[in-house]
């Protein structure tokens, strides 16, 4: 058995149940206004440009990064890109969880219904792009 697919899928099932299950995880789903889900999104994107840019000119970052994968520990401090694809999962598990909740119990549908799915997408997309602005960096190896 492979141990860490099998730890992500684990954590990012817990993920869903979490947002299935707890009222608190997000906020209640009729407070911000729809544009909020846009400026939340490119957060997600420019924050992970930022905060991986500062990491590819840091020199206790490995000197070559493997592209984001579910077979990889995405705990590895020289290699920020896989804890944030994993993180990106986590919280798409997480607002699925929430999204799903808000359906199915008294609660009104909002824009905060979609805040964790927003955030989440925008992290994913961020990733995706500093595989691209970062490609010095990468490596297909495994």
């Amino acid at each position: 058995m492979k141990t860490w697919p099998t730890l992500r899928v684990i954590l990012i099932l817990a993920a869903l149940l979490q947002g299935l299950l707890m009222d608190g995880v997000a906020p209640p789903p009729e407070d911000s206004p729809l544009p909020i889900l846009g400026v939340i999104f490119i957060f997600g994107v420019v924050g992970m440009l930022f905060v991986v840019g500062i990491q590819a000119f840091n020199p206790r970052s490995a000197s070559v990064w493997r592209y984001p994968s579910w077979s990889i520990n995405p705990f590895l401090l020289k290699e920020p890109l896989q804890f944030f694809h994993f993180g990106g999962y986590y919280f798409l598990a997480l607002g699925v969880g929430v999204l799903v909740r808000h359906l199915v119990t008294p609660h009104t549908i909002g824009p905060n219904s979609f805040f964790l799915l927003s955030l989440a997408l925008g992290m994913l997309t961020g990733v995706w792009a500093c595989t691209i602005v970062f490609r010095r960096k990468m490596s297909h190896g495994t």
